[in-house]
This record gives C-alpha cells, structure tokens and sequence, in this order.
C-alpha cells in the first residue's frame, strides 16, 4: 500500500468531527460510541458477516432518533439500522468500508404500555420480545410469535417474522396493528402512529409500508401489537413416519380432528433429530431407532383443564387413530418443553457437526414432500458429501433446508448449488427463496434474479422519494 493509498483509506474512515460533537453534545457518552471496542459488538450479525462501523449512535427516544437521522443525512451519511443484530442475512451488519454508520435502536425503550381491553400493546422498538412478553403476562396475554431468538420489536416489524406457531397465529405482518417511523426524506419525518385499531379503511397504511421492508423505506421507532390470551393448557407428541408425505396426511387429519386447537406442526429429518439428541445433555432418544422423518405436534387452548377440556386426552385419543395408518411408525406424548427443547435445539446441533450450508424457503404445504424429494436428489448431486439435516414448519411450508457439507467443499459448489436450489423453488415449485430471514446483502442478487420487473420498478419509485440518496440500510429493494 502506498502513503496516498493509504491516506486515502484513513481519510474514508475518519468520522465527520463536527457531526460527532454535536451528536455527542446531544446524545452523551451512552449514545455515541467511537472506540473499536466499544463498537464492536455492532460490527457483527448473529451468524454470518462482520463489517467496520464508522460509528455507533444510540438515541433514546423517538424525538431523539429522529434528530439523528435529521444530522446523519445532512451530513451526507450513510447508515444501518440495527436492533437486536438477531438476523442472518446481514441487513443489519454494516458494510466492510467503515464509511457506514449503526443507528441503533438498542436504547429506544421509551415506551411499553400494555392495553387489557383492546388487547394491545404500544411498545418502542428497543424492547425485545421477551419484554413485551413479560409485561403482558401480567396481564393473562402473549404476543404469541414464537422464535429460537430473542429479537426486537423494531426488526420483528421490519422483518415480518414468523416462528413456530405461524399455523395458528400469522406472523408479524398479522399482528401489528400499527407502526410510527421516521423518515430519511424529508430527513427526521415522523409518520405513521400508534393507535391500537383494528378497523382503520382509511387508505395509504404505513404500518404496511414498514413491515416487511427491511427497513429500507424508513427507521420503526413504536409497534402497536395485536396481543392474545396465554394458553393455559398444552399438549404436544412426537410422532415417527417414514416419509415427508405421511408427515403431510397427517397434519390434514390433525387439523380436520383438533381444529382451532391446532398451534404447531414441525417437521424434522431423521438425521436433524439425531444431531439434536445428540447434542442435548440429559436428553435421551425418542425412538429406538431414529426414523426418516419425525414431526412435533401441539395443540393448546386458552381454557383451563379444570374447564373440563383436557386436550392431553383429546391429543392422545387422536393419535390412537392414527397408529394403523400406514407409514407411522411410533408416537410419543410428553410435557411440551421437553419436546420443544430437543426441536429448538436443532439449529445449534448441526452446526456443531461441521460446516453447516443454511437454505430458508418456502412452498406450498400441498407440494412440500415433493420439493423435499427434489431439492434432497438436487444436493446429492452438487455435493455428494452432504448430510441433509433439514427442519421447519410444516404447517406453513417453511424449510430450514440446512446441510453439513465436508471442510473442503469449494466456496463455488456451493455458490453453484445455492443458485441451481433457489432456482428449483422459485421456478418449478412457486415458493419463496426466503421464506422468514429476509432480504439483505447475502440474498440482494437472487431478490434481483426472482422478484418480478413491475414489482421492483414500484419499490424503485418508492426508494426514490424515501431515500433518494441510498443513504438508508444496506437492502435495495428496486
């Protein structure tokens, strides 16, 4: 590197001193970070990626976080927002320049007002889920999306996340009943609102616009949330089968049996059980011999047993007309946190076998088991070494398409593999590409490659008079 080279670097690096002093002056020590190490816990996704923050900025307050933006823009500054850096696409890791700045929502916890008669809670984009969830309690309800992460609010919405309990629930997107955000053009705009209402057909919805977009149309600063009734009873089973067909059949004979009590459908590979048993101390097999396919059931309900309703029962006498369909191979009914702990226990144990290839998709429930039979025919074939260890919720059609591939495997066989997989499930069976993680820097090209023109020409239109400059996030969405 030549002394020019090498200025020039530093220079890019160098933060902009007149901004950061009067960010300083407003924010104090706790809402400007500067020092690598300060930093660096904001340089890094849960997963995947590491970037170089310019700096770290963390309003604590709704006006506050507007100024920010207000400052950053006409400063001319690039920046990422990021919350709880739970997501693994990268959307919320900075780039590698250390030209981009993190606005970080962490400090935004100026309010959490739950609401027992409209069932709704107003909560600022700081708080975590599990906050919102202890506050509700309180109260006898849940914001029932349900994640192996602890996430917050604010990349809950921008992100639309499911969970486990998508089948009986929605995700993010059906249990928001409003967003407030700002703006980067005009620079610190606030819009949209926190009422808690569930009937509003009055047009233009910004709670629409925010949710789902990667924070790429402005920065959430409040969710108003659609809260329900925590369930006072739940049943679960395990149930073996030998193939993702029968696994199929019998989520239909499930749901037409058990109806509304139906909260969970999860599917999981012989080999995924296995690496999680495995994995797990204290935990012994639920099988004899692990099976092909196993899928975890639950069932639960805001009614009490001592009601009269005792879903165990029910569950039990459910699964007892079932053990002669042929291709069940074994049930078990235990207390569901001991089921759940062996399903959320998945992702990390087949991580822990090795390099680890992580695919999120989605088809239609009808055409799951043959998408499964393909993409498992497809992976042989582009990487014979491979061990399958696929998981997801079948009761939506979510796949976490998760392989263990040999250390020596070329960064191009997978790339290769990757494009010709999308490709199978976009193309031939009418699913999604990522069906919950997002778009961000690790899938921009193949949002590119899948999205349709006039959709993208719209999002152009919009990212125009919302960020004319690019200077919000990492995810371009035209």
């Amino acid at each position: 590197m030549n002394s020019e080279t090498h200025h020039s670097s530093v220079a890019a690096q160098a933060p902009d001193h007149g901004l950061i002093d009067r960010l300083a002056s407003r924010l104090g020590v706790q809402g400007l970070l500067t020092d690598a190490g300060d930093k660096a816990p904001f340089e890094a996704s849960a997963r995947h990626g590491r970037g170089i923050a310019r700096a770290v900025v963390r309003p604590a307050s709704a006006e506050e976080l507007a100024w920010v933006v207000q400052e950053l823009v006409g400063a001319d500054a690039s920046f990422v927002v990021q919350g709880a850096a739970t997501g693994l696409v990268g959307a919320a890791t900075p780039s590698g320049s250390g030209t981009q700045w993190v606005l970080s929502t962490q400090r935004l916890r100026d309010r959490l007002e739950i609401d027992p008669v409209n069932r709704s809670a107003v909560v600022a984009a700081g708080y975590r889920l599990s906050d919102v969830n202890r506050a509700a309690a309180e109260h006898g309800l849940t914001f029932p999306i349900d994640l192996g992460a602890d996430p917050s609010i604010g990349g809950m919405a921008a992100t639309n996340t499911g969970g486990s309990r998508l089948i009986r629930y929605g995700g993010v997107r059906e249990n928001v009943l409003a967003i407030a955000g700002v703006l980067a053009n005009p620079p610190g705009a606030r819009v949209g609102s926190t009422r808690g209402l569930r009937k509003n057909n009055t047009g233009l919805d910004w709670t629409q616009l925010m949710t789902g977009t990667f924070g790429a149309f402005g920065v959430v600063t409040h969710a108003t949330l659609k809260l329900h009734p925590v369930q006072r009873q739940t049943a679960a089973a395990l149930v073996a089968v030998d193939s993702a067909e029968v696994a199929m059949e019998i989520l239909c004979s499930f749901e037409d049996a058990l109806g509304e009590f139906v909260s969970a459908f999860e599917g999981m590979s012989g080999s995924a059980l296995t690496a999680a048993v495995e994995h797990l101390p204290g935990v012994s097999a639920p099988f004899p011999v692990a099976p092909p396919y196993a899928v975890l059931l639950e069932v639960s309900s805001a009614v009490s047993k001592a009601s009269g309703l005792d879903l165990e029962s029910i569950l039990m006498g459910w699964l007892e007309t079932q053990i002669e369909r042929p291709g069940m191979l074994d049930a078990v009914v235990d207390k569901p946190e001991r089921l759940w702990r062996i399903r959320h226990a998945i992702s990390e144990s087949v991580q822990a076998l090795g390099k680890l290839v992580a695919f999120d998709v989605s088809v239609s429930r009808s055409r799951f088991a043959a998408f499964r039979a393909c993409s498992v025919e497809l992976i042989a074939a582009e990487v014979a070494s491979a061990l399958v260890c696929d998981f997801g919720h079948l009761g939506d059609g979510g796949v976490h398409l998760n392989i263990v591939v040999a250390p020596e495997t070329s960064v191009d066989a997978i790339v290769r593999l990757r494009s010709k997989l999308y490709q199978v499930v976009v193309e031939e069976f009418d699913g999604s590409f990522s069906a919950e993680h997002g778009v961000g820097p690790y899938n921009q090209a193949f949002y590119r490659c899948f999205t349709d023109q006039p959709t993208r020409a719209l999002a152009g239109a919009l990212h125009a008079q919302l960020d004319p400059q690019g200077r919000l996030g990492n995810v371009r969405l035209d």
